[in-house]
């Protein structure tokens, strides 16, 4: 018994750090399908290339992407919709959840059905 509790705390002391290793799913939550995903990093002056390379995303799919280790949690998305409309969430903080909602009338705090 007394071997367990130092493998817990060990467990306890890791997992954040794993957390930002994992994806980040990013949910096309518009009823018109999605032709390009970008992302950076908050604060940051440059989009990183579509993430959508194999095709578009339709309405209440997701892209699952690792943003890299030590990437950080807040991230600026931009989802551009096949009419032509982009989504943008600025600051978007994915630690707590790894996923991120994008609707044209999306707010940060929104609970998801």
């Amino acid at each position: 018994m007394g071997l367990a509790l130092p493998a817990v705390a060990l467990l306890l002391a890791t997992t954040p750090a794993l957390a930002q290793n994992e994806p980040v799913r990013f949910y096309n939550r518009a009823a018109v399908p999605a032709t390009a995903l970008h992302v950076m990093r908050a604060g940051q002056s440059s989009w990183s290339a579509n993430l959508l390379n194999r095709g578009p995303l339709g309405p209440g799919q997701f892209l699952s992407v690792r943003l890299g280790e030590g990437a950080g949690c807040r991230f600026d998305v931009r989802l551009v919709l096949q009419n032509g409309t982009e989504i943008l969430r600025q600051g978007a903080d994915v630690c707590p959840t790894r996923s991120v909602d994008l609707a044209p009338d999306a707010t940060p705090d929104a609970p998801r059905p």
